[in-house]
């Protein structure tokens, strides 16, 4: 039998479980688009709709949830794609009638290492009644355009530093930190940092401790300043406005990345904002502001700054990123802090 005729009646049979099954079975994605190397989270919904309590575990020998996941070839066929590990999930209790949602991130589970049009159903193996498979929910992975790199070395080995744009959807463009090593195959860091302005590109500097500094505009004179440490970790987010030139001339000053002899880093210019103030979008202000940029450090002595403390923003500090803090897009290998799995509230809650 080929490999799609026995996909076929692996659908078919699970099909036909399921019209006798006592779970129903649903799974979406939370986005439609995703950057190369970013987590895919997929939301899986269980309901339990029979007449007795029922208990998914992993006693089997076999983790009780699974995935389907198939990717589009150049014969625009749809192929399995590789797993390239297993995740064994925490039993799932659930009373008749009650439904739970589980969040599941599948990139460190599976070989989604190319662009491309995705399908991914998620499978449940029910004691002594087979597997039901939900239906298949496709996704699409780009791979973003690259507008900042830097080859650095690392522990004597190179690693890239990327600054990518990417757009999730036609509103939004975001920007990614991606932190990798080519020679190991591996991706430290996918990080989404946050908003940006599409026709602005970033400022990406290091210091001598090898972090990771970076300032974009998120809107018309406002800034995000981000730093990580060089494995793309999140170290601290503040916020930044352009301020008013001490010279009375109504010009305003942006913020910049300053490098100074010892290889510090500096925000030069502006003024730290509220993280929770709001700020307008480009398209308010678009050409209602005279910007000018500090000429040398004297210039903007009195807006110099040093860049702040290395410890980790609080809810109340900083602005919440795009995606996941650390962990928001690694690829294999995966720290062991990353679940691959959390449980949500029960739906209709």
């Amino acid at each position: 039998m080929t490999r799609q005729g026995l996909l076929g009646a692996i659908l078919l049979f699970a099909a036909v479980v399921s019209l006798h099954a006592q779970v129903q079975l649903s799974a979406q994605t939370t986005r439609t688009h995703y950057l190369l190397y970013e987590r895919v989270d997929v939301l899986v919904t269980v309901t339990n709709i029979g007449n007795t309590d029922l208990q998914l575990n992993n006693d089997e020998g076999r983790p009780w949830l699974g995935f389907m996941v198939m990717g589009e070839s150049l014969e625009h066929n749809f192929l399995p794609v590789h797993s390239e590990r297993q995740s064994n999930f925490a039993p799932l209790a659930l009373k008749v009638g009650e439904t739970k949602t589980l969040r599941v991130n599948i990139t460190p589970l599976y070989t989604m290492r190319a662009e491309g049009n995705y399908r991914v159903s998620a499978v449940v193996d029910l004691p002594g009644e087979g597997q039901i498979v939900s239906d298949a929910v496709p996704f699409t992975i780009e791979r973003g355009h690259v507008v900042a790199s830097s080859l650095r070395i690392v522990d004597t080995l190179e690693r890239d530093y990327s600054l990518v744009r990417f757009s999730p959807d036609p509103q939004d463009t975001s920007l990614y930190l991606r932190v990798e090593a080519p020679s190991e195959n591996t991706v430290y860091s996918n990080y989404a940092l946050g908003p940006l302005v599409s026709s602005v590109d970033p400022t990406l500097l290091f210091d001598p401790q090898g972090n990771v500094h970076v300032l974009q505009p998120m809107s018309q004179g406002t800034y995000l300043y981000t730093r990580t440490d060089p494995d793309g970790k999140l170290l601290a987010q503040r916020l930044f406005k352009s301020a008013a030139a001490n010279d009375g001339s109504g010009m305003r000053v942006r913020p910049q990345l300053i490098k100074i002899t010892d290889g510090s880093v500096f925000v030069s210019g502006g003024i730290e904002e509220d993280p929770n103030a709001p700020h307008e979008k480009l398209s308010d202000t678009q050409h209602g502001e005279k910007i000018m940029a500090p000429t040398s450090p004297d210039d903007a002595a009195a807006a110099v700054r040093p860049t702040v403390p290395i410890t980790p923003p609080t809810a109340d500090s900083a602005p919440p990123p795009v995606g996941d803090p650390g962990t928001a897009a690694q690829a294999a290998p995966v720290p062991s802090n990353d679940p691959a799995s959390t449980d949500l509230p029960p739906a209709g809650r």
